[in-house]
């Protein structure tokens, strides 16, 4: 999908890097195979006592809850705070559960009109916790020395803002992680994902149903991908990046089965998990997430896809919208989470008006005499190019309009391959290096 997923780079680059923490998986969350999801299917089947129900998801979130805030003794309590469900769930029921703890709200912004964080700011008010707005005008300004403690290429690692405020107020971080994931959350790429697969007539193999996979997911590669690593000492092979998804679409699973493990077994384990753990030790403050417990992922690994996610409405996460209607958790701001056309933002920027306010800048600095092209590791004249096709704030098309931001999030990444190369290839630069 990016440069980073693609076994020869990656393996080249860490090799390159000779750090055993490069490339790290996370130890909190275990590797879920479509064998056991098929085998968890069978018993349901034959015994529907067996299938978690909202009521059983409610109580053994809320156990956990009270296990780890009981454990930590901790004064005052943090929580990442969007609009979106999963926040949501877990903020009232720690607050059911807690009702006179001292609960602070944080929510992250990057542009100045922030509907997302207003909302917020009105849930966490009407249940009495306090709130907090971390705006975050530039997420690239200390690239250097977040990549230093994660060790890995990567640009959108801007959590660290929140984790980081959160340690100046509690040594306790509550977070909603996991629900897109195991509660199928990503609704706009299930819809564009099964519409395809249903409006044909023939049967698709996997290769097929993971090429499609890639297509719900853009913003991760771009049409002429191949063209950044030609000539260069990095081979960069699709056929290697198909390889790795086939475990999860090579199986009788329902094709939404397999979508939602692909998404379980790449972001989480490979991608979200293992970054914030690194922030969360190295700013020494325990992070929660309650839905990543080996309890709740069990469970929802036992809940067939088709009661997480309603394809005629295009709503996802159903089963955890039905524990906060049992709590009554956010009385009339329910609209705010029911409307399953709703646009999802969470933590997210809008990346165009990112880019022309000061991302361009920054990466064209670091980049036009880049080490990744003096060495090799990326083709330069793909990255001129590039450039060129997102020069324009106004697009002149649909097609331009949708391809930009994917360009511009390829050349965010190579922004961080570049500051990471500097770091621990060529040791040029140190962590508190100011881009």
């Amino acid at each position: 999908m990016t440069l980073r997923y693609d076994p020869s780079s990656s393996s080249h680059l860490n090799s390159l890097a000779n750090d055993k923490h490069t490339a790290g998986i996370s130890n909190r969350i275990k590797h879920i195979t479509p064998a056991e999801i098929s085998r968890l299917r069978q018993i349901i089947s034959n015994d529907r006592n067996q299938l978690p129900t909202p009521k059983d998801l409610d109580n053994e979130i809320r156990r956990l809850i009270r296990l780890k805030i009981e454990k930590s003794k901790a004064n005052s309590i943090t929580i990442a705070l969007s609009s979106g469900v999963d926040s949501i769930l877990i903020f009232s029921l720690i607050h059911r559960e807690f009702p006179n703890a001292n609960l602070e709200c944080l929510n992250m912004t990057f542009d100045e009109d922030s509907t997302e964080a207003h909302v917020a700011a009105q849930i966490a008010e009407r249940k009495g916790a306090g709130f907090q707005e971390i705006h975050v005008d530039n997420p690239l300004k200390d690239l250097p020395n977040l990549l230093s403690i994660i060790k890995e290429p990567r640009w959108n690692v801007y959590q660290y803002y929140f984790i980081e405020k959160a340690k100046s107020i509690s040594n306790l971080l509550f977070t909603g992680d996991g629900g897109d994931e195991l509660f199928a959350g990503y609704t706009f790429r299930y819809n564009k994902f099964l519409t395809n697969i249903r409006q044909s007539s023939c049967s698709f193999s996997w290769k097929d149903k993971v090429r499609i996979y890639l297509s719900c997911h853009e913003r991760d590669w771009v049409p002429d991908q191949e063209a950044m690593f030609s000539g260069t000492r990095v081979k960069f092979d699709w056929t290697a990046i198909y390889e790795l998804l086939r475990n999860y679409f090579d199986n009788n699973l329902d094709p939404l089965e397999q979508v939602l493990l692909a998404d379980y077994n790449g972001k989480l384990m490979y991608d979200f998990v293992p970054t914030n753990e690194k922030f969360f030790k190295h700013l020494e403050i325990t992070g929660v997430a309650p839905l990543l417990s080996s309890e709740i992922i069990d469970m929802s690994m036992k809940i067939p896809a088709s009661l997480k996610y309603d394809f005629g409405s295009n709503t996802g996460k159903l089963l955890l919208r039905e524990v906060i209607k049992r709590n009554n958790a956010i009385d009339n701001m329910r609209s705010n989470f029911t409307d399953g056309g709703r646009k999802k933002i969470g933590f997210g920027m809008n990346l165009t008006k990112f880019w022309f306010r000061s991302a361009k800048e920054i990466v064209t600095s670091n980049l036009d005499r880049g080490r990744i092209f003096e060495d090799k590791i990326i083709n330069k004249a793909w990255y001129t190019k590039s450039l060129d096709k997102i020069a324009s704030e106004n697009y002149k098309n649909k097609e331009e309009q949708e391809q930009g931001p994917r360009y511009i999030s390829k050349m965010l990444q190579l922004l961080s391959l570049e500051i990471w190369y500097r770091l621990f290839v060529t040791h040029e630069i140190s962590a508190n290096y100011s881009i």
